[in-house]
């Protein structure tokens, strides 16, 4: 295991993170404020959380027929900076719109290219830690991120103030991520195809798919408490501080048992339902969603890696993504009609599935 180049690219991660997750944190208010409805902030980020997985169908492929996986990493963070950049100047609502589906692309271009690097450092049997340490020094920068958020809005500050102090930290990023490219040595060459062959690919992508439309997104957590701008931003540091132990845990168990396929449905079921209850359970909401999107980030990948490159890494991810759009449109709608039951149920239905489906890959 190449520690030093997973512990450089962690903190290219950590200030990275601190920059767009800062801007995720208050981008649901910035919304609310210029007028949205619930629907369509599930669908903005619906949408663009399933163009930054769904692109992931073409760049994943395409960063391993060019090899090296570099480039697209370094397009994809400074694309990253210019549209938090952008939102500082945005002036109605799909202007905003438009700029988080920038963002969410820029982070589809780079990550499958960035995730086989990750992939090269962990080695043959230590996929799973590789990706866990990694996620776990990504989120210290979203816990950063989100905190100053959090701290500003509750001082008063509006959310185009917490987008340009985030360039900083972004700024930072890209000069760690030239220095890790500098000083690791590792320039692993693109393999061009799925290495476990595209039926195990695309039958691990469809599980994927059903445990991503079983996903309440964060963002309607956040919306539900709105009116109070600070406190949606608190929960939101809620996921992001859970997430450090969450991804270290399961990157740990992913390399002990193939059995950790299966925790991602039955927290995606517990966290449907902390949204029906809505009141102080909306707070432990955002620890189970932690849990449940560190699964995404560390068990996932790491299952996917394993069957190939950047294009099944891309699959994967992609048919994720399908699945929140499909639910963050769903969500966001049965939100704003106030029939939160439905959202446990189609959440249910679609977790168990997603549960049957595992079960099946991790049993034959």
């Amino acid at each position: 295991m190449n520690i030093r180049l997973i512990i450089m690219l962690g903190l290219v991660s950590l200030f990275a993170d601190w920059l767009y997750e800062s801007m995720r944190a208050v981008a649901p208010q910035y919304l609310y404020m210029l007028g949205a409805t619930a629907v369509f902030v599930g669908f903005v980020f619906g949408l663009g959380d399933a163009l930054g997985y769904a692109a992931r169908v073409v760049t994943g492929p395409l960063a391993d027929r060019r090899g090296g996986y570099w480039l697209e990493t370094f397009l994809g963070y400074g694309l990253q900076i210019a549209a938090v950049g952008g939102l500082i100047f945005a002036k109605d609502l799909w202007q905003a719109a438009g700029l988080i589906f920038l963002e969410r692309f820029a982070k589809a271009l780079r990550t499958p290219a960035r995730d086989v690097l990750i992939s090269a450092a962990g080695g043959g049997k230590a996929k799973g830690r590789a990706f866990g340490i990694h996620a776990a020094l990504d989120q210290i920068g979203a816990i950063i991120g989100a905190a100053m958020a959090t701290a500003m809005l509750y001082m008063y500050y509006t959310p185009r103030d917490v987008f340009a102090t985030a360039l900083l930290p972004g700024a930072v990023a890209l000069a760690l991520l030239y220095a890790a490219y500098r000083l690791s040595g590792v320039r692993p060459s693109g393999r061009g195809r799925v290495g476990g062959g595209w039926r195990a690919a695309t039958a691990f992508a469809a599980t994927q798919f059903f445990l991503g439309l079983s996903l309440t997104h964060i963002s309607l957590f956040q919306y539900r408490l709105a009116e109070v701008p600070w406190l949606a931003s608190l929960l939101f540091l809620i996921a992001m501080i859970a997430e450090v132990p969450a991804s270290l845990l399961l990157g740990f168990l992913h390399d002990k048992s193939s059995k950790a396929l299966l925790i991602g449905p039955v927290f995606t079921v517990l966290l449907a339902l902390s949204f029906m209850a809505g009141g102080h359970y909306l707070f432990l909401g955002a620890a189970l969603y932690a849990v449940a999107t560190s699964y995404a980030d560390v068990v996932a990948k790491a299952y996917a890696a394993k069957l190939g490159a950047a294009a099944s890494l891309g699959l994967v991810n992609a048919m994720w993504g399908l699945g929140l759009l499909a639910g963050g449109v769903v969500y966001g709608f049965l939100t704003d009609m106030g029939i939160y039951w439905a959202i446990g149920a189609l959440a249910s239905a679609a977790s168990l599935a997603s549960f049957y489906m595992l079960w099946r890959l991790t049993t034959y």
